[in-house]
């Protein structure tokens, strides 16, 4: 059983154990409101079990595409083997509500937030063994470390925290406000789930570039005045001591 957000997507796999070249494999699944689908699955080479005797293989069957999981509730992918390793297997999929549903227009989603750290986003395959089948996806999903529903909660997270000083907020802020949350959970990341001896400096750096830009926020939405202008101040009227009145007089220029 696994934990997935509304919009999140993987490739399900199964691993047979006899196969051979009889063995057939289908998938289907099936949404919390009890619509079925076929999913189409293909079939990995047959690999032999070491030591085995008599011989014996194995055979991994891997979704042709990405089941994608959009609304919330129960899933069930049911397994269906014919011939060699006949047999049923039902994997249970909760999927949860994305906690960001339902905020501000400018929630930037989860490749926003990983265009910041592209690195973190390396998927497991499904289909090797081998580190080097592995791809960068560049969003966050059920396949990379934190999973996409991690990654929500940090920008709910980094929006409560950008509305709490940025309120209210023009409309014409929303660029900058979407870039701020952004970097702050991709900061978070690197914090919580550090990746490398450079994780936590790659944090602070994040946070510091972060800060100044949430001040410029608060400073220009002030400055907007309700206008949607970042606005510029003018020059005051008055001075001290008094000024020369000569300067007002066209006729010394």
């Amino acid at each position: 059983m696994t934990d997935l957000g509304v919009g999140d997507a993987e490739q399900p796999t199964l691993t047979v154990q006899p196969a051979d070249a009889d063995t057939t494999v289908t998938l289907t699944a099936t949404a919390p409101n009890g619509t079925t689908s076929a999913v189409p699955v293909t079939a990995g080479p047959l690999e032999l079990v070491a030591g085995s005797s008599p011989a014996e293989y194995t055979q991994t069957w891997t979704s042709t595409g990405p089941v994608t999981y959009t609304t919330a509730g129960r899933w069930v992918l049911h397994w269906t083997v014919t011939g060699t390793g006949e047999g049923a297997e039902d994997v249970e999929v909760w999927v949860v509500a994305s906690p960001t549903a339902g905020g501000p227009t400018w929630t930037p989603g989860r490749s926003r937030v990983a265009a910041y750290v592209p690195h973190r986003t390396l998927a497991r395959s499904l289909t090797s063994i081998t580190a080097s089948a592995d791809e960068y996806v560049y969003t966050f999903d059920g396949m990379t470390t934190p999973p996409g529903t991690a990654v929500d909660r940090l920008i709910a997270d980094a929006v409560a925290w950008v509305s709490a000083r940025v309120s209210p907020m023009h409309d014409s802020m929303a660029g900058l406000a979407s870039a701020i949350v952004a970097l702050l959970a991709a900061a978070w990341i690197e914090r919580s789930w550090p990746h490398d001896d450079q994780s936590l400096q790659r944090a602070n750096d994040m946070e510091k570039r972060a800060d100044s830009m949430l001040a410029g926020l608060v400073d220009a939405n002030a400055a907007s005045g309700g206008t949607g202008e970042f606005g510029i101040d003018l020059a005051p009227v008055w001075s001290f001591p008094p000024a020369d009145p000569r300067w007002d007089s066209p006729s010394y220029w």
